[in-house]
């Protein structure tokens, strides 16, 4: 039975070729990796009946990518779907089993014809060894088809799928500007967000290099002040240590920049950098918070688990009580978090406000890498940046929540003259209910 399947030219390349063990499918962000995916396994699954693969790194990223996109393509030809995590039966008898791959050693067991594999980057090279062995089928040599966003040139993907020197690999390459199913604006979405060399991998699907250097200190222009407008949105970001430096290590250090935005241009406006105790740290953000004033929101990363929760808490309750306060948990790596920061700079749309930590800061920011052991400042600036832009961006928070720097000075100014004018009875009877 034949199925009209569609998509762009090198999706249906790489779905057609046969005649290689392994073939890569190399492209951007929504350049329609799990598409093609999808659509190689039905057609040789359907040309050529047997035992087939579907494999991603993790269950969640299978179910939502690769085999939602392969049970909507196949739905007229599956017998029937079982299992957890499933199995697809297709009316010719080819049969399918479908694997995460976040234990390796998941990928152990069966003989196959063929298999695909989902975002293969995301893998360890461990769970490809073992794979490839599994490329066997009544005597005759099975095929692997990977589909990915590359991982720099050190990668392992790299060493397979970009080797010149490898007879037995074909590989295929797409572009997410090529993806003719994309929104009109998708591209240039994310490329203002991405760096020229973040885009060359995440859009251009190149395998290139982001080791430390590919932000660069001249991106940044220095300034002696930050604008002192009723316009300009303030906040201040965490990194917390709480390890002191002693003779035996060489630990994180606490970080927060207060980062602002006006007309297109962020400012850094101050940077705290220290190594203390845990209650050193608590001191120095609380009298930072004091100094800020309780106009300037305050984020701070909240690590995983029970551990990250109770922090966040503890300084909510006792260390920040009254101030605009929230942790946050971020989702994606590091390298993805300050891509925002890092592309504003390049645009030369980040300036620094002159101040004695501006060499450790371009020290830090041109030595900034995915694997680096210090980037303290720069997780602190992207996550006041991220979460600034968020606020502004979200219809819910406007300026009736966060108000600019003047605005709440005059409140500030307001409140003051009313507790002065009233009777101590009066003031600590207000300030009780001030306080919840």
């Amino acid at each position: 039975m034949e199925l009209p399947l569609s998509g762009h030219r090198a999706q249906l390349e790489f779905a057609a070729c046969r005649d290689f063990p392994y073939i890569g499918f190399v492209g951007g962000r929504g350049a329609g990796k799990s598409c093609a995916a999808a659509i190689r396994l039905l057609r040789w699954a359907l040309e050529e009946p047997g035992p087939y693969g579907m494999y991603a790194p993790t269950y969640p990223l299978l179910h939502d990518t690769i085999l939602a996109t392969f049970t909507q393509f196949a739905r007229p030809v599956i017998k029937r779907q079982y299992g957890a995590p499933p199995n697809i039966e297709l009316i010719n008898g080819s049969e399918i089993i479908c694997r995460s791959l976040d234990d390796p050693d998941r990928a152990r067991g069966p003989s196959l014809r063929g298999a695909v594999w989902d975002e293969a980057s995301l893998c360890g090279q461990e769970a490809f060894d073992i794979l490839i062995a599994c490329l066997r089928w009544q005597g005759k040599q099975g095929w692997l088809a990977c589909a990915f966003t590359p991982r720099g040139p050190q990668h392992w993907t790299a060493d397979v799928f970009n080797n010149p020197n490898r007879p037995d690999v074909k590989c295929f390459h797409a572009t997410t500007r090529q993806n003719p199913f994309n929104p009109p604006q998708f591209h240039d979405m994310l490329k203002r967000q991405y760096t020229s060399m973040f885009a060359q991998q995440e859009l251009e699907g190149r395998f290139v290099s982001l080791a430390a250097g590919f932000i660069k200190r001249e991106w940044f222009g220095i300034v002696p002040d930050y604008p002192r407008s009723d316009r300009l949105r303030l906040m201040r970001g965490w990194d917390l240590a709480s390890t002191p430096v002693s003779e035996n290590n060489e630990p994180d250090w606490t970080a927060g920049a207060l980062v602002g935005f006006l007309d297109g241009v962020w400012y850094i406006c101050d940077m705290r950098r220290e190594r203390l105790s845990p209650m050193g740290v608590e001191n120095l953000v609380r009298s930072t918070a004091i100094g800020d004033g309780r106009n300037v929101p305050i984020r701070m990363e909240r690590e995983g688990g029970a551990s990250g929760n109770i922090t966040i808490d503890h300084y909510a309750r006792h260390v920040l009580q009254g101030f605009s306060f929230a942790g946050v948990h971020p989702t994606v790596s590091k390298l993805q978090r300050a891509m925002p920061f890092a592309a504003a700079a390049e645009a030369g749309n980040v300036k620094l406000v002159a101040g004695a930590w501006n060499k450790d800061f371009l020290d830090e920011v041109e030595a900034f890498a995915e694997d680096c052991q210090h980037d303290d400042m720069v997780d602190g600036v992207t996550i006041a940046l991220n979460e600034l832009s968020q606020s502004m961006l979200d219809p819910h928070v406007g300026s009736d929540m966060l108000p600019t720097v003047p605005a709440i000075s005059r409140i500030d100014e307001r409140v003051a003259d009313l507790l002065r004018s009233m009777t101590p009875e009066e003031r600590q009877r207000a300030e009780a209910m001030l306080n919840g």
